[in-house]
């Protein structure tokens, strides 16, 4: 092997030059390595510094753990390279001799990387721990102070949020619904357990069984759920529900997980004008359908205590989705009020459960003639 292959570029440390530092070339001799120290213009001679193999203590490092270091025993000299097989030409001109020290010191870099990787993952970790802590403490805070946030923040979001909705339909003003419908709310309003809310019921002439609350008491409920309800009680089953949803602030609280931090954080220090106008956005398209299970569940719980504190059966919610379930193969419109209210089984035998354990009623008809909202809901 030519001499020019064996040579590498590299570097010395020494108190000899001046400085202490010099680029250099180092090539691989039979006994030793030779540092050819770069000339440069306040010094014109040229430095050979050598260290024999023997005599050798070998590192890794740098920047990039990849430099080799050659040293003397007292680390006045030190040779190095990071060139591209400096290594490997190394053990082969050492005929052996540096191999040990090759390896313990490819091992030491690889311990060294592993700590420093997994010092780094375990404080990535850390960081998104605390962030995560932050995150669902700020979170959870917020969730259990909705209840000091004034009703006004739930009226204005779903009042907005119906102004900006496609609707689905025009609104009914004909006193043959609205007439029944506000009889029934009056019934159910005393027993609401949020004080201060006051419902605001539209009815829109569409074939959409389907029903939702907006935050503050603004309700949605459409003429094809009106003509699929077997009774005035079923519609008060469905309204208890609703209103239950309001009572418990649900609204606010989608607002609060669909904006995420943000929200959290301005509910906490009561900045509530960018709450209304973003929720507003949030309820535009009726995403008051995609309540969690857990508040579906609270709604049907409440809405049954409500049914029966106002004397009206309240297995009249389950009877109404029994009738949902035996026409769901035929029901009409992308949103309908039993796809987005899902495990109606599930919830029915929790209504007759909770139903067997309340204390005997007698229960008050509502005295609505159905038969006529339900023929004029049909009317073309």
């Amino acid at each position: 092997m030519s001499l020019d292959t064996l040579t590498f570029p590299g570097g010395v440390f020494s108190d000899q030059l001046p400085g202490g530092r010099r680029g250099a070339d180092l090539w691989l001799a039979a006994d030793r390595v030779v540092a050819r120290v770069s000339s440069d213009a306040s010094d014109e001679e040229v430095h050979e510094l050598s260290i024999r193999y023997s005599d050798c203590r070998v590192d890794l490092g740098g920047y990039n753990g990849r430099i080799v270091f050659l040293r003397t025993a007292d680390r006045s000299l030190t040779l190095f390279s990071e060139a591209r097989g400096f290594a490997r030409e190394l053990a082969v001109a050492a005929g052996g001799l540096l191999d040990e020290p090759l390896r313990a010191a490819t091992a030491k870099q690889r311990r060294a990387r592993w700590r420093g990787r997994s010092a780094g993952l375990l404080l990535t970790l850390l960081i998104a721990g605390f962030c995560l802590a932050c995150f669902y403490g700020i979170r959870r805070v917020a969730d259990t102070s909705i209840h000091a946030v004034p009703l006004e923040v739930d009226r204005q979001i779903g009042g907005q949020a119906y102004q900006l909705m496609d609707r689905g339909g025009p609104e009914v003003h004909d006193p043959l619904l609205t007439d029944a419908v506000q009889q029934i709310v009056d019934r159910l309003a005393p027993q609401v357990a949020t004080d201060g809310l006051r419902f605001d019921v539209h009815i829109i002439d569409a074939d959409i069984c389907n029903a939702f609350c907006l935050p503050g008491g603004t309700i949605v409920l459409y003429t094809g759920l009106l003509k699929r309800a077997g009774s005035a009680e079923e519609v008060a089953g469905v309204l208890a529900h609703e209103m239950a949803h309001a009572s418990e602030r649900h609204g606010l609280r989608q607002v609060a997980q669909s904006l995420g931090l943000a929200a959290a954080v301005n509910l906490l220090i009561g900045n509530f004008e960018g709450i209304v106008v973003a929720g507003a956005e949030v309820f535009k398209l009726a995403t008051i359908n995609s309540y969690s299970r857990e508040q579906e569940t609270g709604a049907d719980r409440e809405g049954v205590r409500m049914l029966h504190a106002a004397a009206i059966d309240p297995m009249s919610l389950a009877r109404f989705f029994e009738t949902l379930q035996r026409e769901a193969g035929g029901l009409p419109g992308g949103l309908t009020w039993l796809s987005t209210h899902p495990d109606h089984a599930a919830r029915i035998a929790a209504i007759r459960d909770q139903v067997g354990k309340l204390p005997p009623r007698e229960y008050l008809a509502l005295g609505i003639d159905w038969g006529q909202v339900r023929e004029w809901s049909r009317s073309p």
